[in-house]
């Protein structure tokens, strides 16, 4: 029996030493966007902000795609666009509500047409 409280000590120890020592698991997101191609692409809850860019620009698909909005952890983002392609507006909020009310709002100010909300998510 003496043997098994240190033994038990030990164990418990090295388990709290990796809860301690585990990084957070942080999450990214980006949205691209070509507005001469009208095409945009979105990535979500990648390792690393540079690999959610490369992924978004990957899925908007064309050599003008560019990020124009990035999503870091525990942050939402959203893109609003008008039908014909040429009103736009992008936001990053800390709630996907806020982030799809303020990218329509954005995308309204240029009153280029009706607006609507084409990808919102959020991250960990």
């Amino acid at each position: 029996m003496r043997s098994a409280i240190p033994t038990a000590v030990l164990l418990w120890g090295l388990a709290a030493a990796q809860l301690i020592a585990a990084p957070a698991l942080a999450e990214y997101g980006a949205i691209a966007r070509d507005e001469g191609a009208d095409k945009s692409g979105a990535s979500w809850r990648q390792p690393t902000q540079q690999r959610a860019d490369e992924v978004a620009i990957s899925e908007c698909g064309t050599s003008g795609c560019k990020v124009v909005i990035r999503a870091g952890p525990g942050m939402c983002g959203a893109l609003a666009t008008t039908d014909n392609g040429k009103g736009m507006g992008a936001s990053s909020r800390k709630d996907r509500d806020a982030a799809r009310l303020a990218s329509l709002k954005g995308c309204q100010k240029d009153k280029k047409g009706e607006c609507t909300v084409r990808f919102s998510d959020c991250n960990k």
